[in-house]
């Protein structure tokens, strides 16, 4: 449904599906036989069962009026409890798809927030745990009755404090807490109104202490903590650090699979760090990236074989099984050089491309993928146009036009200057800090330049060129810029990232004099922006390229993605601007 035609040969990320809503997602849980997810969002009295593997909906439930804080699925997968933040939990049979009741709201503990459960053997008890919100050392363990529908007994630690995981042993509930120096594994029974008693104790560096967020992984007896930036995971039962990870960003939600192979977490950063069990510790997995902004949380299939990431509103459904090479990546302080100019021939045979304020120009065959012609321009390219014979090149002061070498002639064939114009374009004076990056467009009869470009300074300049004689015909102040020419030369458009504007390019004759005639503001220009497809083919804003028919092509790597106005279209041609590739990316699209 796609190929590359050209591009970086790089592996495509293990990405399995992407879900997006319109309200925040406050939790997602896995189901212990890793077919299910349940989703909770924000302002929304729905609880959703997706498919583990394509993210569809299998089920909708009811929820309280309040919001959910806390889902949990029974050990044989069959029921669902939601703790509100009412402290009401409601259950459901996901069989029947009935509701089993509502258990009401215990008035002590309406001020916690729920931050781990366990399921009892049979299924008939649930048990979660909750820290005071006004002292995050404050935590304790309730326990509910499914059946009765009632509360049984909360259980207040004072030695310590818990920390996630709570789980299931034989007939009881256990769990751990932690205070300097040591890890403390306690045991009490689900209907027990006792209190729990020490099973064991183990050793944890003093520096847990300062630390925040906890997660232990019962079976192996590893705890996760976070200091600040870095990210660490202790080996109780060795007494040793498995890893010790300092990011540029904080860390956030940590997740561990039930067998620890596999522990992650995300960053304020956008990125999700995988770590994979070898016999020096963990080492890096996979290092995937977020579109979007904001905190990530981290979940790890029962199986370790799959993660959800979930950013606000949005979870991403990745695979463990594969690493995944990183890509490339330009120090900041050569961006603006990174950037690139494409365009495509319009009978979508050729396509030419170059780094913006860079000499080489390449004119490669959309077929094949290979060069036609690679010139060296003598002159920083500030705009392009091609078309089956001929290209023209525009830098500062000049523009050129370069004949293409007739049939398949090796691309270090040398290029014939068809015509060469000096012209003012871009020969304005002024401090060099004041100027901004100039854009430019060819009409496609390669009559006319269209260039905008900081004059004075404090606006944007639109101004008309004739390319033969290299004049200045008409100009005007524009709000934005990326001019663009429409096929028939006719209109000239101006756009930014939230408006565009057009205007008529009226020429007299008689006169010789050439003005531009300011379009309505409910106007459209012929034949769609270039960077928008005129086949109907779509970027969503998660990455997947949609045919005109909306069936998904192909999911996009992040890497890969640019900005709208930085995606070229060309029938069925989509070249990708990402200014941190070291090279242009084009793709050739199948219905």
């Amino acid at each position: 449904m796609a190929r590359v035609v050209r591009g970086l040969p790089i592996s495509w990320e293990p990405i399995v599906a992407t879900i997006h809503y319109h309200a925040l997602v406050v939790m997602v849980a896995w189901s212990p036989c890793g077919r299910f997810i349940a989703v909770a969002r924000f302002n929304s009295t729905m609880v959703e069962i997706l498919d583990a593997v394509t993210l569809e909906r299998l089920y909708t439930f009811e929820s309280p009026p309040d919001r959910a804080q806390w889902l949990c699925f029974s050990p044989d997968s069959r029921l669902l409890t939601l703790v509100s933040t009412q402290w009401e939990l409601t259950s459901w049979d996901l069989q029947t798809g009935g509701p089993l009741g509502t258990i009401p709201s215990e008035p002590h503990i309406s001020s916690t927030q729920c931050f781990s459960s366990t399921y009892s053997t049979d299924g008939k008890v649930v048990a979660v745990a909750h820290v005071d919100l006004s002292n995050t050392t404050a935590t304790s363990i309730s326990t509910y009755n499914l059946l009765s529908r009632t509360h049984t007994f909360s259980h207040r630690v004072s030695e310590g404090r818990i920390v996630a995981s709570i789980w299931t042993y034989g007939e009881c509930l256990r769990f751990a807490t932690v205070k300097p120096g040591f890890i403390t594994i306690w045991e009490v029974g689900f209907a027990s109104k006792n209190m729990p008693v020490k099973v064991e104790s183990l050793p944890a560096p003093d520096v847990i202490s300062c630390s925040e967020e906890f997660l232990f992984l019962p079976t192996l007896s590893r705890l996760a903590f976070t200091l600040r930036e870095a990210v660490l995971v202790w080996d109780a039962r060795d007494s040793k650090l498995l890893l010790d990870f300092l990011g540029g960003s904080h860390p956030t939600r940590m997740s561990f699979s039930p067998d620890g192979r596999f522990f992650a977490c995300g960053t304020t950063g956008r990125e999700i760090h995988l770590w994979k069990e070898s016999p020096i510790g963990y080492t890096l997995h996979q290092k995937l990236v977020f579109r979007t902004c904001g905190d990530i949380s981290t979940f790890l299939s029962p199986t370790g074989e799959s993660i959800i990431a979930l950013n606000y509103s949005t979870i991403q459904l990745w695979s463990t099984k594969d690493p995944t090479p990183f890509l490339p990546t330009v120090p900041t302080r050569l961006i603006e050089r990174t950037n690139f100019i494409l365009e495509f021939s319009p009978d979508e045979t050729l396509a030419a491309v170059v780094r913006l304020k860079e000499n080489t120009v390449t004119v490669f065959d959309l077929d094949s993928g290979g060069p036609r012609l690679i010139v060296d321009t003598g002159m920083k390219v500030l705009g392009l146009g091609v078309n089956g014979n001929s290209i023209v090149v525009v830098g500062k002061g000049k523009v050129v036009t370069w004949n293409l070498p007739a049939g398949d002639c090796p691309f270090s064939a040398r290029a014939n200057i068809h015509d060469s114009v000096q012209t003012t374009i871009f020969g304005y004076s002024g401090p060099p800090h004041r100027q901004l990056v100039p854009y430019t467009s060819i009409s496609r009869g390669f009559n006319h330049v269209a260039a905008t470009g900081d004059t004075a300074g404090e606006s944007e300049g639109l101004n008309i060129y004739d390319v033969s004689t290299g004049r200045c015909l008409t100009g005007t102040i524009a709000l934005g810029h990326m001019p663009w020419f429409t096929p028939d030369g006719r209109e000239v458009w101006c756009t930014d990232s939230y408006s565009a504007k057009g205007w008529t390019i009226i020429e007299d004759n008689e006169s010789g004099l050439t003005k531009l005639e300011p379009l309505g503001p409910t106007a459209h220009p012929s034949g769609g922006f270039p960077w928008r497809s005129s086949r109907d083919y779509r970027v969503t804003h998660d990455g997947w390229v949609l045919s005109p028919s909306r069936k998904r092509l192909l999911w996009l790597p992040h890497g890969w993605r640019s900005d709208e106005k930085y995606r070229i279209w060309g029938g069925r041609f989509l070249g990708l601007l990402h200014r941190e590739l070291p090279e242009a990316i084009v793709m050739e699209l199948y219905e």
